[in-house]
């Protein structure tokens, strides 16, 4: 049987980013998983991701500051673009965006308020609402370029990349953990003794460590955003969020859900309502939009996107994985490390995340919001601690 030092099950965002950390520290790191670099059936794949900043919640403000100095380094270090200051806006109704502005301020981060007429002359594909909150230094993270860039830099660092190899059995034992690997192409089977696994598996997270770790409850939902590949390429495009105010009856009867978007590059702007897909099982996903969602983002489109045609879609599946409260779970219970819940708002924060899955692997202590064993029902998650 094979020894190893840390076997990290699940080669996404969060996997990947902390095999990166842990080979950075020389640390031998393995990683497994059952798909291809990118693979459209979990969370990570898709060409950008929103990279906002507008939390009023601790502690996203530092981990996303930390954030955006590691996306530095791994852009040095592999030599590609990752993080696009093309700006972001955020804008509403509510009181909210106050308390925003002035915690992003506290953390640092320039940001101010612009004029809804203002706003629509700078960024004529848009309209806007009531209260416009823009960040400058924000704007959108190329994602699968940045998991080829932690992929890169993990090799190169000494850790090692298994693709098509999935966990099927974990045995925790006092000294070791005992796994199971399987090669998805061939059925071929093999077992490995590792001091700490880190489980990074996404929507598989429950399946992954069912009867051996005490998990809350997390949610797997099937979303449905779309591209509108024919749009105004003459406006200047931000990327955005829009944040209904409950009960304010400015927000019409398809209103689903927070909206977030941003133009990608090649694809066409990409917008999509934030949880609101149905519930499954990720191995059993129809990968077929959902017409509810998609209906109801062009008709967003047609009232707030004056710059794409809305009656061209282009749908796009992905998983949400979403704990009780909406928090994320970076823990450690005995030898495994579990990082889960990340639920459309992670990739902003994926290098710190990856800190912090290494700190754990090292005997680090949890963040407290993020603690498996917390009080799921006892916080508020009012604000804009949002989106992708």
């Amino acid at each position: 049987m094979r020894s190893i030092d840390v076997l990290v099950i699940g080669g996404g965002a969060m996997g990947l980013a902390t095999a990166w950390q842990l080979a950075r520290r020389g640390r031998e790191a393995v990683v497994v998983e059952q798909f291809e670099l990118a693979t459209p059936n979990g969370a990570s794949h898709g060409a950008c991701r929103n990279f906002n900043p507008h939390y009023v919640t601790q502690p996203h403000l530092d981990l996303v500051r930390e954030a955006e100095q590691l996306f530095a380094e791994l852009e040095r270090a592999t030599g590609r673009r990752l993080l696009e200051r093309n700006g972001l806006v955020s804008h509403g109704g509510g009181t909210v965006f106050d308390a925003v502005f002035a915690r992003t301020g506290e953390a640092g981060i320039a940001r101010e308020f612009v004029p809804v007429a203002e706003a629509e002359r700078r960024w004529s594909g848009m309209r806007f609402d009531r209260n416009v909150l823009f960040t400058p230094d924000a704007g959108r993270i190329r994602g699968e370029e940045t998991l080829r860039a932690l992929a890169d830099d993990a090799a190169a660092h000494g850790a090692e990349l298994r693709w098509g190899v999935r966990a099927t059995a974990i045995d925790e034992h006092d000294d070791r953990v005992e796994v199971e690997l399987e090669t998805v192409a061939t059925g071929e089977r093999e077992r490995v003794r590792a001091a700490a696994v880190v489980a990074a598996a996404g929507a598989w997270t429950t399946s992954l460590l069912e009867g051996r770790v005490r998990l809350p409850h997390l949610r797997v939902t099937e979303e449905s955003p779309v591209h509108f590949p024919a749009f105004d390429a003459s406006a200047e495009w931000p990327s955005f969020n829009h944040r209904p105010e409950p009960g304010d009856p400015v927000y019409g009867p398809y209103w689903l859900a927070t909206v977030y978007g941003m133009l990608t590059p090649g694809e066409g702007v990409k917008a999509g309502w934030h949880r609101v897909g149905p519930e499954r099982h990720p191995d059993a996903r129809t990968f077929a939009p959902d017409a509810r969602s998609v209906e109801a983002i062009r008709a967003y489109a047609r009232e707030w996107l004056p710059g794409v045609d809305a009656d061209v879609v282009e749908t796009i599946s992905c998983t949400y994985t979403t704990a009780p409260d909406s928090m994320f779970v970076c823990d450690r219970v005995g030898r495994i490390v579990v990082l889960a819940g990340f639920a459309g708002e992670g990739f902003k924060f994926v290098p710190a995340v990856g800190r912090l899955g290494a700190d754990l692997v090292e005997g680090g202590a949890p963040l407290p919001a993020f603690a498996i064993d917390r009080d799921f029902g006892a916080r508020d998650r009012s604000g804009l601690a949002s989106v992708l």
